[in-house]
Protein backbone atom coordinates (compact mmCIF):
# COMPACT_ATOMS: atom_id res chain seq x y z
CA UNK A 1 0.00 0.00 0.00
CA UNK A 2 2.34 2.41 0.76
CA UNK A 3 5.57 3.10 -1.55
CA UNK A 4 8.74 4.53 -1.12
CA UNK A 5 9.59 6.80 -4.46
CA UNK A 6 12.24 9.68 -4.32
CA UNK A 7 12.35 9.36 -0.66
CA UNK A 8 9.01 9.76 0.09
CA UNK A 9 6.55 7.54 1.76
CA UNK A 10 3.28 7.60 -0.87
CA UNK A 11 0.24 5.65 -0.32
CA UNK A 12 -0.20 4.32 -4.09
CA UNK A 13 -3.78 4.20 -4.18
CA UNK A 14 -4.50 8.19 -2.89
CA UNK A 15 -2.45 8.63 -5.68
CA UNK A 16 -4.31 6.90 -8.29
CA UNK A 17 -7.29 8.80 -6.77
CA UNK A 18 -5.88 11.92 -7.18
CA UNK A 19 -4.26 11.20 -10.59
CA UNK A 20 -7.84 10.02 -11.75
CA UNK A 21 -9.45 12.74 -10.39
CA UNK A 22 -7.35 15.92 -12.48
CA UNK A 23 -8.33 13.54 -15.34
CA UNK A 24 -12.22 13.54 -14.61
CA UNK A 25 -12.04 17.38 -13.95
CA UNK A 26 -10.12 18.51 -17.51
CA UNK A 27 -12.65 15.84 -18.76
CA UNK A 28 -15.31 17.80 -17.76
CA UNK A 29 -14.19 21.03 -18.79
CA UNK A 30 -13.56 19.81 -22.35
CA UNK A 31 -16.74 18.36 -22.77
CA UNK A 32 -18.17 22.21 -21.36
CA UNK A 33 -16.20 23.72 -24.37
CA UNK A 34 -17.86 20.86 -27.17
CA UNK A 35 -21.26 20.74 -25.74
CA UNK A 36 -21.81 24.63 -25.01
CA UNK A 37 -21.86 25.81 -28.67
CA UNK A 38 -24.35 22.26 -29.67
CA UNK A 39 -28.18 22.54 -29.15
CA UNK A 40 -28.73 20.39 -26.30
CA UNK A 41 -30.32 17.36 -27.20
CA UNK A 42 -28.54 17.11 -30.70
CA UNK A 43 -26.56 13.94 -31.39
CA UNK A 44 -23.12 15.75 -30.50
CA UNK A 45 -24.45 16.74 -27.69
CA UNK A 46 -26.12 13.67 -26.57
CA UNK A 47 -22.81 11.48 -27.15
CA UNK A 48 -20.52 14.01 -25.06
CA UNK A 49 -23.10 15.89 -22.23
CA UNK A 50 -22.91 12.64 -20.13
CA UNK A 51 -19.35 12.52 -19.47
CA UNK A 52 -20.23 15.54 -17.84
CA UNK A 53 -21.69 13.07 -14.99
CA UNK A 54 -18.23 11.26 -14.80
CA UNK A 55 -16.03 14.26 -14.48
CA UNK A 56 -18.20 16.00 -11.75
CA UNK A 57 -16.40 13.67 -9.24
CA UNK A 58 -13.08 15.00 -9.72
CA UNK A 59 -13.75 17.85 -7.51
CA UNK A 60 -14.91 15.82 -4.35
CA UNK A 61 -12.32 13.06 -5.07
CA UNK A 62 -9.63 15.99 -4.10
CA UNK A 63 -11.71 17.20 -1.09
CA UNK A 64 -11.22 13.33 0.38
CA UNK A 65 -7.97 12.87 -0.61
CA UNK A 66 -7.22 15.76 2.08
CA UNK A 67 -9.48 14.25 4.44
CA UNK A 68 -7.78 11.13 4.13
CA UNK A 69 -4.29 12.43 4.77
CA UNK A 70 -4.75 15.86 6.90
CA UNK A 71 -7.59 14.40 9.39
CA UNK A 72 -6.35 13.15 12.86
CA UNK A 73 -3.57 14.23 12.52
CA UNK A 74 -1.36 15.85 15.36
CA UNK A 75 0.26 19.49 14.24
CA UNK A 76 0.14 22.76 15.65
CA UNK A 77 -2.34 25.27 14.43
CA UNK A 78 0.14 28.26 12.94
CA UNK A 79 2.17 25.13 11.24
CA UNK A 80 -0.42 23.93 9.56
CA UNK A 81 -2.18 27.29 8.10
CA UNK A 82 1.55 28.21 7.23
CA UNK A 83 2.39 24.66 5.58
CA UNK A 84 -0.91 24.41 3.68
CA UNK A 85 -1.58 28.07 2.63
CA UNK A 86 2.01 28.37 1.24
CA UNK A 87 0.99 25.52 -0.80
CA UNK A 88 -1.81 26.69 -1.96
CA UNK A 89 -1.76 30.36 -2.36
CA UNK A 90 1.52 31.18 -3.54
CA UNK A 91 0.98 29.38 -7.15
CA UNK A 92 -2.84 30.06 -6.99
CA UNK A 93 -2.17 33.50 -6.95
CA UNK A 94 0.10 33.82 -9.52
CA UNK A 95 -1.73 31.84 -11.93
CA UNK A 96 -5.11 33.70 -11.03
CA UNK A 97 -3.09 36.95 -11.72
CA UNK A 98 -1.58 35.48 -14.90
CA UNK A 99 -5.00 33.88 -16.41
CA UNK A 100 -6.84 37.52 -17.08
CA UNK A 101 -4.35 38.76 -18.98
CA UNK A 102 -4.00 35.66 -20.60
CA UNK A 103 -7.44 36.48 -21.40
CA UNK A 104 -7.57 39.90 -22.19
CA UNK A 105 -5.28 39.46 -24.62
CA UNK A 106 -6.56 36.78 -26.48
CA UNK A 107 -9.85 38.42 -26.64
CA UNK A 108 -9.12 42.00 -26.49
CA UNK A 109 -11.53 43.92 -23.86
CA UNK A 110 -11.18 47.05 -21.93
CA UNK A 111 -8.71 46.66 -19.62
CA UNK A 112 -10.29 47.50 -17.05
CA UNK A 113 -12.68 44.19 -17.28
CA UNK A 114 -9.35 42.68 -15.45
CA UNK A 115 -11.07 42.67 -12.34
CA UNK A 116 -13.89 41.07 -13.48
CA UNK A 117 -12.01 38.44 -15.12
CA UNK A 118 -9.85 38.39 -11.91
CA UNK A 119 -12.66 37.24 -9.59
CA UNK A 120 -14.20 34.82 -12.44
CA UNK A 121 -15.50 31.24 -11.95
CA UNK A 122 -12.60 29.40 -12.95
CA UNK A 123 -11.11 29.11 -10.18
CA UNK A 124 -14.23 28.46 -7.56
CA UNK A 125 -12.61 25.30 -5.83
CA UNK A 126 -9.46 27.39 -4.58
CA UNK A 127 -11.41 29.68 -2.64
CA UNK A 128 -13.67 26.86 -1.88
CA UNK A 129 -10.49 24.77 -0.78
CA UNK A 130 -9.41 27.99 1.75
CA UNK A 131 -12.14 28.07 3.34
CA UNK A 132 -12.43 24.15 4.06
CA UNK A 133 -8.68 24.47 4.77
CA UNK A 134 -9.68 27.20 7.60
CA UNK A 135 -12.37 24.97 8.97
CA UNK A 136 -10.38 22.05 9.07
CA UNK A 137 -8.01 22.63 12.14
CA UNK A 138 -11.96 22.46 14.03
CA UNK A 139 -12.49 19.11 12.47
CA UNK A 140 -9.64 17.79 13.05
CA UNK A 141 -9.92 18.46 17.10
CA UNK A 142 -13.22 16.77 16.88
CA UNK A 143 -12.35 13.84 15.35
CA UNK A 144 -9.19 13.52 18.02
CA UNK A 145 -11.36 13.92 20.66
CA UNK A 146 -14.30 11.43 19.47
CA UNK A 147 -12.55 9.49 17.20
CA UNK A 148 -14.67 7.09 14.42
CA UNK A 149 -18.23 8.09 16.72
CA UNK A 150 -17.50 11.50 16.00
CA UNK A 151 -16.68 11.27 12.69
CA UNK A 152 -20.08 9.11 12.38
CA UNK A 153 -22.14 11.98 13.78
CA UNK A 154 -20.73 14.64 11.93
CA UNK A 155 -21.29 12.17 8.61
CA UNK A 156 -24.96 11.29 9.64
CA UNK A 157 -26.15 15.26 9.82
CA UNK A 158 -23.99 15.89 6.80
CA UNK A 159 -25.99 13.31 4.77
CA UNK A 160 -29.35 15.00 6.19
CA UNK A 161 -27.92 18.54 4.56
CA UNK A 162 -27.44 16.42 1.54
CA UNK A 163 -30.89 14.97 1.49
CA UNK A 164 -32.57 18.11 1.61
CA UNK A 165 -30.12 19.66 -0.65
CA UNK A 166 -31.22 16.68 -3.33
CA UNK A 167 -34.61 17.55 -3.14
CA UNK A 168 -34.25 21.16 -3.11
CA UNK A 169 -35.55 21.39 1.01
CA UNK A 170 -32.21 22.89 2.17
CA UNK A 171 -32.27 24.65 4.26
CA UNK A 172 -35.67 23.49 5.74
CA UNK A 173 -37.72 25.93 7.21
CA UNK A 174 -34.53 27.58 8.88
CA UNK A 175 -33.06 24.29 10.05
CA UNK A 176 -29.42 25.50 10.85
CA UNK A 177 -27.44 22.75 10.01
CA UNK A 178 -24.28 25.17 8.17
CA UNK A 179 -21.33 23.72 10.08
CA UNK A 180 -22.22 20.23 8.71
CA UNK A 181 -23.54 21.23 5.34
CA UNK A 182 -21.50 22.01 2.46
CA UNK A 183 -17.65 20.69 0.52
CA UNK A 184 -16.44 19.98 4.30
CA UNK A 185 -18.55 16.50 4.18
CA UNK A 186 -16.49 15.32 2.01
CA UNK A 187 -13.18 15.56 3.72
CA UNK A 188 -15.04 13.83 6.67
CA UNK A 189 -15.94 11.30 4.15
CA UNK A 190 -12.44 11.08 2.71
CA UNK A 191 -11.49 10.21 6.44
CA UNK A 192 -13.92 8.07 7.50
CA UNK A 193 -13.32 5.40 4.29
CA UNK A 194 -9.91 5.26 4.91
CA UNK A 195 -10.24 4.72 8.59
CA UNK A 196 -12.76 2.54 8.81
CA UNK A 197 -12.16 -1.28 9.67
CA UNK A 198 -15.49 -2.37 8.02
CA UNK A 199 -16.35 -5.90 8.88
CA UNK A 200 -16.75 -6.83 5.35
CA UNK A 201 -14.00 -8.67 3.13
CA UNK A 202 -12.06 -6.68 0.98
CA UNK A 203 -13.44 -8.49 -1.85
CA UNK A 204 -16.83 -7.75 -1.51
CA UNK A 205 -16.44 -4.01 -0.26
CA UNK A 206 -14.17 -3.55 -3.73
CA UNK A 207 -17.34 -5.10 -5.44
CA UNK A 208 -19.84 -3.23 -3.18
CA UNK A 209 -17.62 -0.02 -4.30
CA UNK A 210 -18.24 -0.76 -7.87
CA UNK A 211 -21.47 -1.34 -7.75
CA UNK A 212 -22.64 1.88 -6.21
CA UNK A 213 -19.76 4.02 -8.53
CA UNK A 214 -22.05 2.01 -12.17
CA UNK A 215 -25.00 2.54 -10.59
CA UNK A 216 -25.39 5.86 -9.45
CA UNK A 217 -23.03 7.41 -12.59
CA UNK A 218 -25.77 5.76 -14.33
CA UNK A 219 -28.87 7.71 -12.89
CA UNK A 220 -26.29 10.74 -13.40
CA UNK A 221 -26.14 10.55 -16.50
CA UNK A 222 -29.61 9.22 -17.51
CA UNK A 223 -30.80 12.80 -15.53
CA UNK A 224 -28.20 14.51 -17.65
CA UNK A 225 -29.82 13.34 -20.79
CA UNK A 226 -33.68 13.30 -19.95
CA UNK A 227 -33.31 16.77 -18.02
CA UNK A 228 -32.64 19.47 -21.03
CA UNK A 229 -34.15 22.35 -22.76
CA UNK A 230 -34.21 20.84 -26.67
CA UNK A 231 -32.14 23.00 -28.42
CA UNK A 232 -30.77 25.33 -25.70
CA UNK A 233 -27.10 26.53 -25.82
CA UNK A 234 -25.95 27.13 -22.53
CA UNK A 235 -24.39 25.50 -20.21
CA UNK A 236 -27.46 25.69 -18.09
CA UNK A 237 -28.20 21.91 -20.01
CA UNK A 238 -25.50 20.54 -18.28
CA UNK A 239 -26.56 19.49 -14.78
CA UNK A 240 -23.41 20.52 -13.98
CA UNK A 241 -22.64 21.31 -10.39
CA UNK A 242 -24.53 18.90 -8.47
CA UNK A 243 -21.63 17.89 -6.04
CA UNK A 244 -24.02 17.69 -3.02
CA UNK A 245 -26.28 15.75 -3.56
CA UNK A 246 -26.99 12.21 -2.84
CA UNK A 247 -26.02 10.72 -6.27
CA UNK A 248 -22.43 12.34 -6.84
CA UNK A 249 -22.06 11.32 -2.87
CA UNK A 250 -22.62 7.92 -4.42
CA UNK A 251 -20.83 8.15 -7.09
CA UNK A 252 -17.55 9.36 -5.50
CA UNK A 253 -17.69 7.32 -2.06
CA UNK A 254 -18.15 3.88 -4.50
CA UNK A 255 -15.34 4.83 -6.74
CA UNK A 256 -12.97 5.71 -3.73
CA UNK A 257 -14.19 2.22 -1.77
CA UNK A 258 -13.64 0.42 -5.08
CA UNK A 259 -9.74 2.00 -5.80
CA UNK A 260 -9.39 1.35 -1.86
CA UNK A 261 -10.02 -2.05 -1.38
CA UNK A 262 -8.79 -3.16 -4.86
CA UNK A 263 -5.28 -2.25 -3.42
CA UNK A 264 -6.03 -4.15 0.05
CA UNK A 265 -7.09 -6.74 -1.92
CA UNK A 266 -4.73 -7.45 -4.44
CA UNK A 267 -2.16 -6.75 -1.70
CA UNK A 268 -2.93 -9.91 0.34
CA UNK A 269 -3.92 -11.96 -2.58
CA UNK A 270 -0.63 -12.04 -5.58
CA UNK A 271 -1.30 -14.87 -7.16
CA UNK A 272 -4.70 -13.49 -8.85
CA UNK A 273 -5.88 -11.75 -11.59
CA UNK A 274 -6.61 -8.93 -10.26
CA UNK A 275 -3.34 -8.86 -8.63
CA UNK A 276 -1.28 -9.33 -12.11
CA UNK A 277 -4.08 -6.07 -13.46
CA UNK A 278 -2.95 -3.72 -10.05
CA UNK A 279 0.21 -4.90 -10.75
CA UNK A 280 0.66 -3.10 -14.05
CA UNK A 281 -0.68 -0.15 -12.49
CA UNK A 282 1.53 -0.57 -9.26
CA UNK A 283 4.69 -2.10 -10.62
CA UNK A 284 5.82 -0.79 -13.86
CA UNK A 285 6.49 2.47 -16.36
CA UNK A 286 2.49 3.03 -14.99
CA UNK A 287 3.25 3.98 -11.75
CA UNK A 288 5.33 6.71 -12.74
CA UNK A 289 3.03 8.21 -15.28
CA UNK A 290 0.32 8.03 -11.91
CA UNK A 291 3.00 9.36 -9.54
CA UNK A 292 3.53 11.95 -11.97
CA UNK A 293 0.10 13.33 -12.48
CA UNK A 294 -0.75 13.11 -9.15
CA UNK A 295 2.32 15.28 -7.92
CA UNK A 296 1.52 17.86 -10.66
CA UNK A 297 -2.19 17.71 -10.72
CA UNK A 298 -2.88 20.93 -8.48
CA UNK A 299 -1.12 23.07 -10.85
CA UNK A 300 -2.26 20.94 -13.61
CA UNK A 301 -5.65 22.45 -12.49
CA UNK A 302 -4.31 25.98 -12.04
CA UNK A 303 -2.89 26.02 -16.09
CA UNK A 304 -5.00 23.47 -18.08
CA UNK A 305 -7.66 27.10 -18.46
CA UNK A 306 -4.68 28.51 -20.51
CA UNK A 307 -4.89 25.92 -23.43
CA UNK A 308 -8.73 25.24 -23.15
CA UNK A 309 -8.45 28.83 -23.78
CA UNK A 310 -6.00 28.91 -26.34
CA UNK A 311 -8.34 26.10 -27.92
CA UNK A 312 -11.55 28.78 -27.68
CA UNK A 313 -9.09 31.17 -29.40
CA UNK A 314 -8.38 28.83 -32.27
CA UNK A 315 -11.66 28.19 -32.52
CA UNK A 316 -12.95 31.35 -33.00
CA UNK A 317 -10.06 32.41 -35.03
CA UNK A 318 -8.73 30.18 -37.20
CA UNK A 319 -9.89 26.40 -37.08
CA UNK A 320 -13.42 25.26 -35.52
CA UNK A 321 -11.81 22.47 -32.93
CA UNK A 322 -14.98 22.27 -30.63
CA UNK A 323 -17.55 22.51 -33.44
CA UNK A 324 -15.98 19.91 -35.56
CA UNK A 325 -16.85 16.03 -35.09
CA UNK A 326 -16.32 15.26 -31.63
CA UNK A 327 -15.51 11.54 -32.24
CA UNK A 328 -12.06 12.93 -33.79
CA UNK A 329 -11.44 16.64 -32.20
CA UNK A 330 -12.66 15.31 -28.50
CA UNK A 331 -9.96 12.83 -27.80
CA UNK A 332 -7.51 14.46 -29.39
CA UNK A 333 -7.93 18.16 -27.82
CA UNK A 334 -8.29 16.28 -24.09
CA UNK A 335 -5.02 14.80 -24.56
CA UNK A 336 -2.92 17.59 -25.82
CA UNK A 337 -4.36 19.75 -22.57
CA UNK A 338 -3.93 17.21 -20.31
CA UNK A 339 -0.39 16.15 -21.51
CA UNK A 340 0.61 20.10 -21.77
CA UNK A 341 -1.01 21.11 -18.43
CA UNK A 342 1.47 18.25 -17.04
CA UNK A 343 4.71 19.24 -19.08
CA UNK A 344 4.45 22.89 -18.00
CA UNK A 345 4.48 21.91 -13.94
CA UNK A 346 6.36 18.74 -14.64
CA UNK A 347 8.82 21.39 -16.47
CA UNK A 348 8.56 24.24 -13.81
CA UNK A 349 8.62 21.94 -11.24
CA UNK A 350 12.56 21.04 -11.95
CA UNK A 351 13.64 24.61 -12.24
CA UNK A 352 14.98 26.76 -8.77
CA UNK A 353 12.41 29.27 -7.06
CA UNK A 354 9.74 28.24 -9.80
CA UNK A 355 9.30 25.31 -8.13
CA UNK A 356 7.05 27.36 -5.64
CA UNK A 357 4.63 28.61 -8.90
CA UNK A 358 3.78 24.60 -10.01
CA UNK A 359 2.00 23.71 -7.26
CA UNK A 360 3.39 20.59 -7.84
CA UNK A 361 4.29 18.68 -4.52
Amino acid sequence: MIKNINGRNRIFYLDEIRALAILLVILCHIVREFCQIRPAGSLGWISLAPLIDLGVIGVPLFLMISGALLLNRDYELGDFLKRRFTRVLTPFIFWAILLPIFKIVTYPKDPSTYLTLFLDGQYWFIWMLIGVYLFLPVINSFIKEYEIKGVEYFLAIWMVTVILNTFGLYPFHNLELSYFAGYVGYIVLGYYLSAKEFKIKDNYMMWIGLILFIVFTAVNMQYTVTHFKVGFVSNDALKYYLYQTLVVVFQCAGLYIFIEYFAKYCSKHTNTFKNKIYSFFKDTFMSKVIYSLSVCSYGMFLVHYFFVYSFRYIEKNMFPVYSANPAIYFPAILFIVIFLSWLLIYILSKIPYLKEISGAH
